[in-house]
């Protein structure tokens, strides 16, 4: 159990998993973070400064799924969670969220906006007449990119919330496209309004927020290793999500040997597309998630409502777990 330094009720609880490092690759798994049982809004400040902020560690933040047989569905922290996604008509499993997709009704009212996408294509299997033939937006799109960039497997681009949602009826269905960190300044006012500040985020440090942002997309979704220039908190909405974090020594000496290996010299915070495809894709995916490695990582599984702090420094890699049909997330940079 936690000691805290400040006065909880006596029925808050605070669960510490042993704190230690692990061999990235060995049979064993990684260690979990450290948790903080409590719902996110809930959090009392003290322990969360005393026990992540102040020192700089991460921390998981959950309620205890004891009770509930690991059900996602108790676990609503956001208004978003409930108006953004909704379940598949006719399943039958009505207690997981593998089946939640976009809430085209809601969304809809918003279809116009823009916002920035990621998608990776398999060109082996894209790039048919199919799709060039097809009428509906999302083969379009991928139409088009084929023509501009026919050897490219990553592209970046800027298109309407409704290309999200109607590629979930539409004749070719991509895997990988994904809303990438699209700033939550930029959307209506409405859905800004439903993802309001975490009280950690506004009162744990100075109240300054640098950036926030949401990452939608089907997965399978992936954001390579790198280190953020501020304190981070990541909360999840739907679906799950696979955090691999390492202290900022050991993270810096993964990305430099994969530098090195490569003969690249490329940034380790921002998200260049050298890192989304070709060698150095490949070279950090394997550093990070694959069996060779002999780095100290720790890892955390993020399910819905839940968050992970990840402070200044530390770098991670994330991956979208599970058989999810949507996969979303929202994050706050902050001081």
């Amino acid at each position: 159990m936690l000691k805290a330094t400040t006065r909880l009720p006596k029925s808050s609880r605070c669960v510490r998993p042993r704190y230690s490092s692990a061999l990235a690759g060995s049979r064993a798994l990684p260690p979990k973070i450290n948790t903080l049982s409590y719902d996110l809004n809930d959090v009392p400040l003290e322990l969360f400064r005393d026990t992540a902020f102040v020192p700089g560690k991460p921390i998981h933040i959950a309620p205890s799924r004891e009770n509930d047989g690991g059900k996602d569905t108790k676990c609503r922290a956001y208004p978003a969670q409930e108006k953004w996604f909704c379940r598949v008509e006719g399943e039958a499993d009505l207690q997981r969220n593998t089946h939640m997709v976009p809430a085209e009704k809601y969304l809809s009212q918003f279809a116009d906006t823009i916002l920035p996408y990621e998608l990776t294509l398999d060109l082996t299997k894209e790039s048919t007449p199919k799709i060039r033939d097809a009428q509906d937006e999302m083969s379009q799109v991928i139409a088009s990119l084929l023509e501009s960039s026919p050897n490219a497997s990553f592209h970046r681009f800027n298109a309407p919330l409704s290309l999200f949602l109607q590629a979930y009826t539409s004749s070719v269905r991509p895997r990988k496209l994904y809303i990438a960190q699209a700033q939550i300044a930029d959307l209506p006012k409405q859905l800004q309004d439903d993802l309001p500040v975490p009280r950690i985020v506004q009162d744990a440090g100075k109240g300054d927020i640098y950036d926030s942002n949401i990452w939608m997309g089907m997965p399978p979704t992936y954001t390579p290793l790198h280190k953020d220039p501020n304190p981070n908190l990541f909360v999840q909405l739907v679906g799950r999500k696979v955090i691999r974090l390492f202290k900022p020594d050991v993270g810096l000496r993964i990305f430099r040997t994969v530098q090195e290996r490569i003969g690249q010299h490329a940034s380790s915070v921002f998200r260049g597309e050298e890192m989304m495809e070709g060698p150095e894709r490949d070279a950090l995916d394997k550093a990070v998630w694959g069996g060779g490695s002999k780095m100290e990582v720790f890892e955390a599984i993020v399910h819905p409502g839940e968050a992970l702090f990840i402070p200044k420094g530390w770098w991670h890699s994330i991956k979208s777990a599970g058989p999810d049909l949507v996969n979303a997330s929202v994050n706050w940079w902050f001081r």
